[in-house]
């Protein structure tokens, strides 16, 4: 007889916390925006339709940011601006695809520290970093080699880790390495890089009769800074970004 009101108790006390949790969530229909998000998962949200407030999920790997944010549909990568902190969990498993942990997201490549995969709606498509950055998997996005774990010396710099390397068809900047960490530099002026000695000097020189007046190739001339990466001009396969929602 205990035993059955005990078990009649836990019935209603999770009955009425399942109801407070309901009732966390804001009316998406009585708000302006007309979208809120969820209050334990930040993977999903609540969308007013025809009066009611209806459940969607964000695309595989991505979180509720905001009516008009994120990438798609409101939602964004995990890592931005802290849209999925603790106690909020994403509540759905990852979707795998070749070289996408999720159907969403940016990835660290398998193979190389200089390049990784954005991946959209779980297609892959590689990307590289550029100006002497390699990717960093905790910053999602190229960086400075020295706050890289695992991949502190850069493949320029292999043959001499404190050399100066020919940066393509440049004549006049290059590739200084410095511990293993290649910087981009560039020649005083009137001179040219020259690449027998591997330093600037006057011209002409084998490569190079001529001083250079025009801009080096925009490939060359790029330079990132920490923390930023070229946005991929393919990372929305099909054209534009979106994909067809997830009603719950």
């Amino acid at each position: 007889m205990t035993l059955g009101r005990s078990w009649s108790y836990t019935i209603a006390l999770l009955a009425s916390v399942a109801v407070v949790s309901c009732a966390q969530v804001d009316d998406p229909c009585k708000i302006k925006s007309r979208v809120v998000a969820d209050d334990k998962y930040c993977d999903k949200y609540w969308e007013c339709e025809n009066g009611q407030a209806v459940q969607y999920d964000c695309p595989n790997g991505l979180v509720f940011a905001g009516k008009h944010r994120g990438v798609t549909e409101g939602c964004d990568y995990p890592w931005r601006s802290n849209y999925c902190e603790y106690p909020k969990v994403q509540i759905n498993p990852p979707i795998g695809a070749e070289h996408c942990d999720w159907l969403y997201g940016i990835f660290g490549h398998e193979t190389s520290c200089t390049r990784y995969w954005t991946c959209w709606n779980g297609t892959a498509t590689e990307q590289l970093c550029i100006g002497g950055l390699l990717y960093n998997e905790n910053a999602h996005s190229c960086d400075w080699p020295e706050n890289v774990d695992g991949c502190q010396k850069h493949p320029l710099c292999n043959e001499d880790p404190n050399g100066n390397v020919p940066l393509g068809k440049s004549c006049n900047r290059y590739w200084q390495c410095q511990g293993g960490y290649p910087r981009l530099q560039r020649c005083p002026a009137m001179l040219v890089f020259d690449r027998r000695s591997l330093r600037c000097v006057v011209p002409p020189t084998d490569e190079c009769e001529i001083i250079t007046t025009t801009s080096p190739p925009q490939e060359e001339e790029e330079n990132l800074k920490p923390g930023q990466h070229k946005r991929p001009t393919t990372e929305y396969p099909n054209g534009q970004p979106g994909s067809q929602r997830i009603r719950n």
